[in-house]
């Protein structure tokens, strides 16, 4: 039988044409690994190299700034332009005072009746039977521990994500109030537990506010690490979107490009956020590479703490309540009235701006637009005085119809007072925030029948003698008064002022009207932030205020601030509560 021959060169020819395949491809496999290699060699060095030149511009950003700050310069680097705003949904008409209410609303009616937006967290509305709900982004300064405050009027729930989902199904809020609460709670269900917040993080919330009837007022405030403080939260810190970062425009750094933000949160707190930026060659929109560093910078113990009072000089202008001034003491006139007086002050230079530290004080004016058709009238509110056949009136009342404008005086009443109204440091409604209260029985609406020492009204003037009682004036207070205050401060981030009360308040921040509260009305509230004026960082300016209270059978003021008013150097320390003799 004859078998097949066996030829054992040709397996082996095979191997060889494998292994030398392989040893071709293993080759060819080195040399481009080599050539790969370097070639990543090159590119992680050219990498290293622009991030490292990115990181040099943007720490030497950070480093000039840093140094600014130390300087007492930084202010005028704070980014005005970050101020955002909130939604709100409102729904009309709707019963009840309950947060539930305007949930089962949401629930039946997806659709609101109203769109609000709001540049701080929570404002007012301003009238009867509806629910807001408030949503959008709070983005805290820094990293650390926050405590959230809720007031309301009527109730009021503050609900917070973890982060920027919407996602708050089965979330319980993280502090609520269930009944009106004026003042900033301190402690209870409208305080917060402690929130891990990341600096410079959102986080998506939704703030639901049931209002009934009468006042109402639906806020957050927060209290963070560094002294940080807000009541309520301002719109530097608040956004409707999950993601808009802001920044100044770039500055050259070599040839880097170098974008920075400076933010204030706190008192003598400053963060600092710059960003480099590598792009294409011939296209600046292209960026390759973008080197971010961020930095906070606190200068606390470098001012004294705050004083415990701010002692600030008034004038008062004393009326007699038996309707001789027509335009002041009206009968049928209820109701917040705005375009009273004129947007502007006018200085004028008198006894009483050395009073007030000035060479001149401004003073409001009848706006043409006011309905009266009188030559004096509101004009003269708070000018001077003379005496005339014992009877007080101004001093250019010639020009006036003496039918139209006097005031009567008699044996306890002088006209015109110099006073001094105390702010008490009261960090419960805000860190470093000063309040004046004298409120009066708002929540009851009894009157008040005592006068000196009574903690709940605003009668200045009692210890001058009461008006005589008759109907119009059953307490036998002495109503029918004005105050003005003038004052000065240093512009810095997150300041507020808040006046809650009756009857005409008219505020002036460098000379111009930011709070427009005239006419004859029950207790309201009007919100001032200045960081919405486009003041200047550091530079001082002054502050003016003015109030009436023009009828019976309340008078009520509360002031807030955080405003560091600045009292006249060398004028004597008075206060108001205790010391009517400082008067003149």
């Amino acid at each position: 039988m004859h078998k097949p021959s066996s030829h054992p060169s040709e397996p082996q020819n095979g191997y060889v044409l494998a292994f030398t395949i392989i040893l071709i491809m293993g080759v060819t496999a080195i040399s481009l690994g080599t050539l790969f290699n370097s070639k990543t060699g090159k590119m992680s060095a050219s990498n290293y190299k622009n991030k490292l030149r990115n990181f040099l511009a943007a720490d030497g950003m950070v480093t000039l700034l840093t140094q600014e700050i130390l300087n007492g310069n930084g202010a005028k680097y704070i980014d005005l332009t970050r101020y955002g705003t909130i939604n709100g949904h409102v729904w009309v008409g709707l019963g009840g005072i309950t947060v539930k209410n305007l949930q089962d609303a949401m629930a039946a009616n997806p659709t609101p009746g109203m769109y609000v937006t709001s540049n701080y967290l929570g404002k007012q509305v301003s009238f009867d039977n509806y629910g807001t709900k408030w949503f959008g982004y709070v983005i805290p300064p820094v990293t650390g521990n926050y405590t959230f405050f809720v007031r309301s009027d009527d109730a009021g729930s503050f609900y917070l994500s973890s982060d920027t989902s919407k996602n708050l199904s089965g979330k319980a809020p993280i502090c609520s109030l269930a009944t009106w609460v004026y003042d900033w709670p301190s402690s209870g269900s409208g305080v917060s537990a402690p929130q891990s917040l990341v600096g410079g993080n959102r986080y998506y919330f939704e703030f639901l506010v049931k209002e009934g009837t009468g006042f109402d007022i639906g806020q957050m405030g927060w209290d963070g690490p560094n002294q940080f403080s807000e009541r309520p939260i301002s719109g530097r810190y608040i956004s409707q979107y999950p993601s808009d970062p802001e920044w100044n425009g770039a500055y050259a750094v070599g040839s880097l490009p170098v974008r920075y933000q400076v933010t204030g949160n706190g008192k003598d707190v400053f963060n600092i956020n710059t960003e480099a930026i590598t792009t294409k060659q011939g296209n600046p929109k292209d960026t390759i590479f973008r080197t971010p560093l961020k930095q906070s910078i606190s200068l606390m113990g470098t001012a004294p703490p705050p004083s415990p009072t701010l002692d600030l000089p008034v004038i008062y202008y004393d009326y007699k309540s038996d309707r001789s001034n027509p335009e002041f003491n009206q009968i049928a006139s209820n109701g917040v009235k705005t375009g009273m007086v004129n947007a502007t002050l006018t200085n004028f230079v008198s006894t009483d701006a050395a009073y007030f530290g000035r060479p001149s004080i401004g003073k409001p004016t009848r706006s043409g637009a006011y309905i009266p058709n009188r030559s004096c009238g509101l004009n003269m509110w708070f000018k001077e005085w003379v005496t005339v056949n014992n009877v007080y009136r101004y001093a250019d009342f010639g020009n006036c119809a003496v039918t139209d404008w006097r005031a009567t005086g008699d044996a306890w009443f002088n006209v015109k007072r110099k006073g001094y109204l105390t702010l008490t440091l009261n960090p419960s409604q805000g860190k470093n925030t000063y309040v004046f209260s004298r409120m009066g029985n708002y929540d009851t609406g009894i009157p008040e029948t005592s006068f000196r020492g009574d903690p709940s009204e605003f009668f200045p003037l009692d210890a001058f003698g009461k008006d005589p009682a008759d109907a119009t004036n059953p307490d036998n207070h002495n109503f029918s008064f004005c105050m003005e205050m003038h004052t000065t401060f240093t512009h810095q981030s997150g300041l507020i002022f808040e006046f809650t009360g009756d009857d005409d308040a008219w505020t002036f921040v460098n000379n111009k009207l930011e709070i427009d509260l005239g006419g004859i009305h029950s207790a309201d509230n009007r919100m001032l932030m200045l960081d919405n004026l486009n003041l200047t960082y550091g530079q001082t300016y002054n502050f003016d205020f003015f109030q009436c209270e023009r009828n019976q059978n309340h008078s009520s003021t509360r002031i807030a601030t955080n405003i560091k008013m600045q009292a006249p150097v060398g004028e004597p320390v008075a206060n108001w509560r205790r010391d009517y003799g400082s008067m003149e």
